[in-house]
This record gives structure tokens, C-alpha cells and sequence, in this order.
């Protein structure tokens, strides 16, 4: 059965280089329905059903405004243990530039280089998980470039702001980014917790059309009226409770019914009442969670 699997893999290859000879540049832009052209022709608000692959980002021809994007990326999946990127991706012309950095808010203004493609476009993609100072989530991205050490504006987005010292930063709105449907319990390493014997835990699930959910577990005496999640706008409903290092057995009550935690595989059986629960483990170290989002 390997043996069958890896020959179609190997086919598959030799047809998609046949391709690549036979229409040439045109045949690589175009894979996946497409091509480098579409994103260069398609506004800032584009279509988050649209994936894209990192090919067509480095086929790029010329830059682009800011966009949400979804990107086939096999060159990181080492990295990320994931083929599929979200993010917002910015580009610069920089046919004559020798090097050309990203500086903006969501990397606490620190400059991060970007890549360079064959036609002298260089461009990043920033994760589209970006959070304020209270892990509160943002969607206003404020940046610039900084080009051979000078810095610039985006030239090619119109939404700018004057930035005190005589030029400008430019600015872009995330509007429609993809629910981050895979989430968790996780920990809040945060500098501000001044009770050294408590770790901050994050409970959130992703409920979209629930009205209510409330966390019970053996830190609340199992009671459903001492801690109710608030639902953000993706649908994520969230808590933030303070607990000693420790196990604990807790699950969710959504509009009334017993939910475990969707996306945490360690559960475990209530003794008292023989009832099966999720399961987290509260570490003095940095703690690790069971389960984390993606």
C-alpha cells in the first residue's frame, strides 16, 4: 500500500514539472485556481474562502495594499506543523532597494526583514493573532517600512496618519478573519499577576450561536452561577480564572447542557458522581496545557 501511495505521489510530480516546462511561468501562477494576478488585482477586503499558495506570493509582480489572506505554505510547515498560514500580507517595491523591513504595532514596533522575490517585491505575512497589552484581541495594524534605513509609508494603502514626527504611518483594518475554532484551556504568562502562587488560565470555547456558557469544576464547588464566559465577537467564548498549581476536573454548561471541552483530550471520571470531565494540570513552571489553540 506504501509502495502504491508513494508511485502516485511520484506521478504526480513528474506530470506538475511537465506542466511547469510546458506553459511555463503562466501554468505556475495559475495553480489552484488563482494566480498572482487575481491578488494583485483584488482589494484589501478579499475573500477568506480563497486559499492561496506561497508561489503565487513570490510571483508577484508588483505591490499590493495590505489583505487578509489564507496561504498553502510547505516551505514552513517544519516550523509550523501546519500547511495552512492566516494572516495579513504586506508587500513593498524594491526592485533598487538592498534590504526593506516591517516595523508596526503588532511586533511592539521592532522592524522584522521581509523577503525579497525574483521581481524585486518584497513581502511578509503577519499572523492575524495580534493582541494589546491586555491580551485583548486588535484588528487595527499600524506600520511602516523602514527601506535601506529610511523609513516609509505604504504607498500603496491611502489610510494614513500623521506620526508626530513629520511623516506618516500607515494603517490597516482586519475585518473578516477566520474564528479560531481550535481553542482551549491555555496560560496567561503574565508579568502583572503579583499572586506568585496562582497561574492565570484561560478558558475559552468556541460556541458561535450559544447564548450562555458557564465553567463549573472542582475550583468553583461544581457551581454553575459562579463563572460565566463572555462571548467576543468570533464566537469564542472566554474566562479568566486565577488557580493554584494542581489537577483539576472541569466542563462547560452551554445554554443549559453539560459540554466538555471540545478540543482538550485529557478527561477524566468524577468519582462523586461517576460523570466524565475534562482534565487540566496547573504547573508551578511555565505551565503546559493539555490542549492549546493552533
Amino acid at each position: 500500500m506504501f509502495k502504491s501511495k508513494f508511485i502516485r505521489i511520484l506521478l504526480f510530480l513528474t506530470i506538475f514539472l511537465a506542466l511547469g516546462k510546458t506553459f511555463g511561468e503562466d501554468a505556475i501562477e495559475w495553480i489552484g485556481s488563482y494566480s498572482s494576478k487575481e491578488i494583485e488585482g483584488s482589494s484589501g477586503e478579499s475573500n477568506k474562502d480563497k486559499v492561496y499558495y506561497y508561489w503565487q506570493i513570490q510571483s508577484l509582480k508588483r505591490a499590493v495594499s495590505p489583505r487578509y489572506i489564507r496561504l498553502i505554505d510547505v516551505e514552513n510547515y517544519v516550523k509550523t506543523s501546519s500547511f495552512l498560514q492566516k494572516g495579513v500580507l504586506f508587500t513593498y517595491n524594491g526592485l533598487k532597494s538592498n534590504e526593506v523591513e516591517l516595523c508596526g504595532n503588532f511586533y511592539s514596533w521592532k522592524c522584522v526583514p521581509m523577503q525579497r522575490n525574483r521581481y524585486g517585491i518584497y513581502y511578509i505575512v503577519i499572523p492575524a493573532n495580534f493582541k494589546g497589552r491586555n491580551e485583548e484581541p486588535k484588528t487595527s495594524y499600524e506600520y511602516k517600512f523602514k527601506v535601506d534605513g529610511i523609513f516609509d509609508f505604504d504607498p500603496n494603502n491611502s489610510e494614513r496618519m500623521e506620526d508626530g514626527e513629520g511623516s506618516y504611518y500607515s494603517m490597516f483594518e482586519v475585518m473578516n478573519v477566520d474564528s479560531e475554532k481550535h481553542v482551549s484551556a491555555r496560560v496567561i504568562d503574565s508579568e502583572t499577576n503579583e499572586d506568585v502562587d496562582f497561574k492565570i488560565v484561560e478558558f475559552r470555547i468556541y460556541k458561535p450561536n450559544a447564548g450562555t456558557v458557564a465553567l463549573i469544576g472542582d475550583f468553583n464547588q461544581w457551581n454553575p452561577e459562579h463563572d460565566y464566559l463572555k462571548k467576543d465577537r468570533d464566537g469564542i467564548f472566554v474566562l479568566r480564572k486565577k488557580l493554584k498549581p494542581g489537577e483539576y476536573l472541569y466542563y462547560y454548561v452551554v445554554d443549559g447542557d453539560a459540554e466538555l471541552d471540545t478540543y482538550n483530550s485529557e478527561t477524566r471520571y468524577r468519582v462523586e458522581t461517576e460523570e466524565l470531565c475534562s482534565y487540566l494540570v496547573v504547573r508551578k513552571e511555565k505551565m503546559i496545557i493539555a490542549t492549546v489553540s493552533k
